[in-house]
């Protein structure tokens, strides 16, 4: 397929050799997270995988603020594994959150698109007794 987003020189390339493609899509999609490929494999060098930048706050008024926003991604990225919850919403509905957020006083007076279920499928049924 056609990149979204194209930059002179960089249509003909080795996608087995290169992610130019996959970060001219990832850097135009999601305004609040990015996800990051692992870096080429270097000979006895460390095997790093995916990762998940988390962009913070546009604002940040204080040192205090930044480490408290911090501190709640790491809290919410550890609960996300333990738990196994699923945030998914289509990219459609990140949108609308996102220009539904930039209106004043948008947490007071707009509504935001949410999953519903977030417990993994089959384990909300699960009775620990049983196991």
């Amino acid at each position: 397929r056609d990149p979204l987003v194209a930059f002179a020189g960089a249509i003909e390339v080795d996608d087995a050799a290169t992610t130019e493609h996959f970060e001219s899509l990832n850097s135009t999609n999601w305004q609040t997270m990015r996800w990051k490929p692992p870096p080429p494999p270097t000979p006895c060098g460390p095997r790093i995988g995916w990762r998940t930048e988390f962009r913070s706050m546009e604002v940040q008024l204080t040192d205090f603020e930044n480490a408290a926003f911090t501190t709640f991604v790491v809290l919410l990225s550890r609960a996300l594994l333990v738990f196994d919850l699923d945030l998914l919403i289509p990219l459609s509905k990140v949108d609308e959150n996102m220009s539904r957020a930039h209106r004043l006083d948008a947490v007071g007076t707009q509504r935001f698109w949410f999953r519903a279920d977030i417990v993994p499928d089959g384990s909300a049924d699960e009775d620990p007794k049983c196991e």
